[in-house]
Parts: C-alpha cells; structure tokens; sequence
C-alpha cells in the first residue's frame, strides 16, 4: 500500500502544478553575459600568461576554437519553417559556443523502429530527444548516451548546473550514472477531445467529455456527414488513444488500479496496491477483453478509417485539414491546435472537452521528456554545451519552443504570446522542443482555450504521481526477448488496440499464446524483481 510519504509527496507536487503549471516563473536574462554563462572571451597571449600554469590556463573556460556541426534528432514531422528558426539559432550558438545544429526529424509513424536503429547504424551524430516513454531506460543500460557527470555539468552546462530541480537529477539515474538532461518543466499529462461546435449543435449534442459522449457525436458524423471521419486515427503517436482511454479508466474505477509497469512494447501490468509486484501481460486483465470488444465495435461502425493501421498522418493534422470532426491530444498540443484551427476556421467553433473521464491526469515525472547525448559523438562536451542553451538560454529557448518573434508570435506580457498566423508553419510548442521546456522563460498562448483555467483547475486536484513512475527498468538480462515481445506490439497487439478483429477472444488467445513463446514470463519475473527491489528501496 502506498505511504503517507508518497501521498503527502503527491499532494505536494500537485500543489507545485498548481502555482507554476499555468504560468512561467520570471525568466532569467542570459543574453547579456548573465552570471553561469561559459566564459568563451578569447584573451591574445602573451609571454606572462604562457607562463600559466595548466590548471589557470584551464579557468579560462572549455576550448571552443574548433567550429563543430552537432547533428541533433527529433521525433515528429519537420515544420515547414524549421530550418529558418534553427538558422536564428544558430546563430547564436555560434556566437557563443562556436557551433551549429544540423536537425533531423524521425516521423511519428517510423521512431519506434528507427529509434534503436541509428545507435548501431554508424551514423556520425550528436543529440537526440529521449524520455522515459522514448528508449532512455534501454539506450542508457545499452550505454548508447553518454555519461553526464555533476563536473561535466558545471563545467560545460553551468546554467542547466545551477537551475536544474535536484530530484531531475535523481530521477534521471540509471545504476546510479546520469545519461540525460530531463525538461526543467513540472508538467501533467491530461488528455482532452477537441470538436467542431458547429456540428454538435446541428446534431444536439452539447458536450463530448466522456467516451459515451464522444461515441454519440461520432455515431452523428457517421450516419449524417459521409464526407468525414469522425476520428481519424494514424501514425504511431496516437493509433491506442482510445484504447489508453477505455483502458485506464475500466483500470482506475476496480479495486485493483492496474497500471502499466516496465517498458512500453512488454505490455506488462500490476496492480498499485499488491505489495508483492505481480506483473502479468496487459491482455491477461479482466478489461482488456471488454476494451478490445468495444474497440471492435467502434471500428465496425466506421468511426475511424479501415485504413487506420497504415495511416501515417496523425488524428490532430486530419482535423485541421478538415476530414475529421473529432480529435484527441494532450493538452500541450491541444493551446496550439487550438490557437491555428479557430483562426483558420472560425465558422467551426472549436470546442475542447476533458478526456480524462474521471481518470486523474499524470503527475509526470521529469524523464517524460528529455535530451541525451550519443555515446559516440565526437563532440560531446559542445553538444552539453549547445543542450546548455537549448534549455536555459531565453532567446534560443524562445525560439526552439515558440519560432521566430514577431513572425510566428509575439509577446504578451512576461508570461505569454499569442500566435500569428504563420504559426501553422512553426506550431507553439510543436517542434519536439519538450526536452529543454522549462519553467523559467515558460509562456502560455494568450486568447487560447476558453475553459482552460477550469480544466486546470479539475486536473490539478486530482492529479497524481503512479507508483511506479520513477520506476527504472534495466532490461539487459531480456533484451532478446523484449525485442521479440517489440515485433507482436507493433503488429497484433496494434491490431486489436484499434479494434481489428472479428473475434476478439479468439485473437487475443492467440496474442497471449504469441507472447509466451517470445518469453514473457521470463520478462515480467525480472521486471517483479526489480520492481521488489524499487519498493524496498523508498
């Protein structure tokens, strides 16, 4: 059962949301030589200071007389205006650090095969995105990151040194080394359901804020809007959102509060109040039948595509392009889907609905989004050093987060923007700038979401942390056999997330049987242990 420790803990976080989610804290100015800048001031020599000593010679600051290109890698689809802020960018890193960022985007529908690919591909590269969904348990126990260590921190990231949140650090370890710098952002993850408002009142429906509501509206679609999809499912980013949905909430609302546990392509699970960790396959819970069995029937009523399992453009792209009425995100992506929609399309009077359903939203821990540095690259104290002013520097912050001021958005007072209308080509907050958000030079869209502040307000008294969120799963004993159980993930069990099946019971046997033979078991016995040795541990 869970301590008074980690509800008072949860509930303290929660509280830490509740002052700096909804706002960034004063930004901290490191354009103008601030205090924690790297010293790059070039002195010329003379015959006193060649009579230094090494160790003063060294206080002078890292060696930058190099010029370097760093190769960094994003997930996502490339906006259209990327390499024009990343030109501004650089820039300033040139300045600054004598460096420049060359960006390479893997889409939403290929990462989760790429991902693991480049590390042995023998590609010379530098920067990645990571999190704690997104391959840094694996890479980190692989050592395909390098180490960051507290002296490489100071020394060549001394602004990300003096601001990071100390329990970042902590969460950020794996066998006790540091392999990423985590978001310096206190974030929760809710979900929400954005709609047309024209359709609904032509149809009376006046809200979608639970799955029966949203069924209703897409049912409508269906039957009276044969130019549409209701919800246009695709690309690996949000092919199970409505399974996730149905899922957690059949989970949250029994006595056991079954979460998942360990590494996502395992489909491993437990239940928050067993002491003993005992972990069995997602497919083995009593909902997961009811799930797939409704999915089935939403799919067979046409409210997505049947060609949803090869769709790679995502359910948010369709429904800003007008061939869908529904779409599900976080609310992250939800401000700036919001902002470019309602000023493209007023007549449609976008509406957003809590998707949570009763389901409390995620305290998330810092590893939900990241960066690390390829074990490999030739440059690693540079790519800390770049990461350094990815993060804390507000200029180049602003830009990667937000694009170019004045093009893509401008200021609303210190804590705000409001987009122009060539943000469709560099969304707010939509560039896979989620490794370096961060609290201090954080802005909030202006004249976005109307019910925002009430959806906050919902989330954030009833947000909590998982009990297994900071859990970190060490999988060298079983990464054969997770990379088998990874091949069924993204083929049969995919399949019947998005409700492909005309015998759901049948299906699943044969997923369980499937399972079983790439090892399972022997996956879940390690990950109860450790997960036993995380508990003793608190």
């Amino acid at each position: 059962m869970f301590s008074k420790k980690k509800k008072s803990m949860s509930l303290l976080l929660a509280l830490v949301v509740l002052t700096t989610g909804l706002c960034a804290c004063g930004a901290k100015d490191t354009n103008n030589g601030g205090a924690g800048q790297p010293d790059n001031t070039k002195v010329e020599s003379s015959e006193k200071e060649e009579e230094k000593a090494p160790a003063e010679t060294e206080a002078a600051g890292p060696d930058i007389s190099e010029e370097v290109t760093l190769v960094m890698y994003l997930i996502g689809d490339r906006p259209v205006d990327n390499d024009e802020v990343f030109a501004k960018i650089n820039e300033r890193l040139k300045a600054e650090i004598n460096a420049t960022i060359d960006v390479k985007f893997m889409s939403w529908s290929e990462y989760e095969q790429k991902y693991p690919l480049i590390f042995a591909s023998g590609e010379d590269w530098d920067i990645i995105y990571t999190a704690d969904w997104c391959f840094y348990n694996a890479q980190a126990a692989k050592q395909g990151f390098y180490e960051i260590t507290q002296e490489a921190l100071e020394t060549y990231a001394p602004m990300t040194a003096e601001t990071m949140y100390p329990e970042a650090w902590e969460q950020a370890k794996v066998n006790d080394k540091v392999y990423m710098l985590p978001m310096n952002y206190k974030e929760i993850t809710a979900y929400v359901y954005m709609a047309r408002g024209d359709l609904m009142d032509k149809y009376n429906i006046t809200s979608v804020s639970s799955l029966d509501e949203a069924e209703a509206y897409m049912d409508a679609i269906v039957k009276n809007e044969p130019t549409l999809i209701p919800i246009d499912v695709g690309s690996d980013y949000d092919k199970l959102f409505f399974y996730d949905r149905m899922f957690k909430k059949a989970n949250w609302e029994s006595e056991e509060k079954v979460i998942p546990i360990g590494p996502w392509q395992v489909m491993a699970s437990v239940s928050e109040v067993d002491d003993t960790v005992s972990v069995a396959g997602t497919y083995d819970q009593p909902a997961f039948q009811d799930v797939i069995t409704r999915l089935k029937d939403w799919k067979d009523r046409g409210f997505w595509s049947k060609n949803a399992v090869v769709n790679t453009q995502n359910n948010t792209e369709s429904f800003q392009a007008g061939k869908s009425a529904l779409a599900m995100m976080n609310v992250n992506t939800a401000k700036s889907v919001y902002a470019s929609v309602s000023a493209e399309h007023p007549d449609w009077d976008i509406r957003v609905f809590d998707a949570q359903d009763g389901v409390p939203p995620v305290l998330n821990s810092y590893l939900a989004n990241g960066m690390s540095i390829f074990s490999k690259s030739k440059h690693p104290e540079r790519a800390l050093m770049a990461l350094d002013y990815l993060r804390n520097d507000v200029e180049v912050n602003n830009l990667f987060c937000y694009g170019i001021e004045g093009k893509h958005w401008e200021a609303a007072g210190d804590n705000a923007l409001v987009s122009l209308p060539d943000s469709a080509n560099y969304a707010y907050d939509g560039n896979c700038n989620w490794g370096v958000r961060n609290d201090a030079s954080w802005r909030v869209v202006e004249g976005g979401i109307p019910n925002l502040t009430e959806l906050n307000q919902v989330w954030q008294e009833s947000a909590r942390s998982e009990r297994y969120q900071t859990f970190v799963f060490n999988d060298e004993s079983v990464k054969n056999e997770i990379a088998a159980m990874g091949e069924i993930f993204d083929t049969d069990y995919k399949l019947l997330g998005l409700g492909f099946t005309d015998d759901p019971e049948a299906d699943i046997a044969k997923l369980r049987d499937k399972m079983e033979a790439a090892g399972a078991q022997k996956v879940y016995d390690e990950i109860q242990k450790q997960g036993l040795e995380f508990l003793a541990a608190e």
